[in-house]
């Protein structure tokens, strides 16, 4: 009979060696062997596990050109832009902690991400883009309707990638316009709240029919299965739209700026983080502007 630790251990090892993402880390996340998101340890190693899994380098026995192999694989998202810099540490931690599991496991011995050099963190008064390029790009993304209330949340909300990804229509109550996030119920703005009942009514949802509603409530809201699915398609759409590049931690960022709201709508349930924040938001906005 095969002990649970060689089971668990053999699952582990084929998900690596499948480049499966999804099993490895909710396995591991299962067995409390990685803390965390797993939306988000599976958003951020997706991309290193496909390309080992292409390159044929295996990352429990890895070659003595790894660290400047995952710089290379680091450096890019899967539409070719160029990655952030807090995107490839975030993308290093969870390997981190990927490679701490293998350990425990007994499947490392060493740490294969030592003297491993992260990228310079981003600061936090980088340029943000303009409000009139955003008002472009919300225009421009009207066809998409996903994209298009995606963009909504994020630039009115402030709504985390990693939560808007996971969203299932479940969290939207149409009746008053609200979304559970989390612990916070929020106010919707009416342009934000139209967007979700127009992508609402076409996952099914009638107003008329009270009931279809629950008919709706299992599935995902956006058909984005990680960041760099959500960064493709604001990459298609701005390229096409002949709009600079804007990624989603820009757009998110520029909520404060553009959107105070309240601290319920932009998912905040004290109010001392709130003003804290918005002071931060509206001194890096005054900087933008002195010459």
């Amino acid at each position: 009979m095969t002990h649970p630790h060689d089971q668990l251990a053999q699952q582990v090892t084929t998900a690596l060696r499948n480049a499966d993402p999804d099993t490895l880390i909710t396995t591991l996340h299962h067995q409390h062997l990685i803390a965390g998101t797993p939306a988000q340890h599976i958003s951020n190693i997706r991309p290193i596990l496909a390309a080992a899994h292409r390159d044929h380098l295996s990352l429990l026995r890895p070659p003595p050109d790894f660290h400047p192999w995952l710089h290379g694989i680091l450096a890019s998202n899967i539409d070719g832009t160029p990655a952030r810099p807090n995107t490839r540490n975030s993308r290093v931690s969870t390997l981190r902690a990927l490679y701490k599991a293998l350990r425990r496991l007994g499947l490392l011995t060493g740490d294969p991400l030592v003297d491993f050099q992260n990228a310079a963190a981003e600061r936090a008064d980088d340029p943000l883009p303009s409000t009139q390029d955003l008002e472009r790009l919300l225009k421009a993304s009207h066809k998409d309707p996903a994209l298009h209330a995606a963009i909504l949340l994020l630039w009115h909300h402030a709504l985390p990638i990693a939560v808007l990804l996971r969203l299932r229509w479940s969290a939207f109550t149409p009746q008053d316009g609200t979304l559970l996030r989390g612990d916070l119920i929020t106010p919707l703005t009416p342009q934000t709240e139209a967007a979700l009942t127009r992508l609402h009514q076409r996952a099914g949802y009638d107003p008329l029919y009270t009931d279809t509603h629950g008919r709706t409530e299992h599935l995902r809201m956006f058909p984005y299965d990680t960041q760099d699915a959500l960064r493709l398609r604001l990459r298609q759409v701005t390229r096409d739209a002949d709009l600079p590049f804007t990624p989603p931690g820009l757009i998110r960022r520029a909520a404060l700026r553009d959107h105070p709201g309240t601290p319920q709508t932009l998912g905040y349930t004290r109010d001392k983080d709130y003003r804290k924040a918005l002071r931060h938001a509206r001194a890096v906005a005054d900087a933008a502007r002195t010459p």
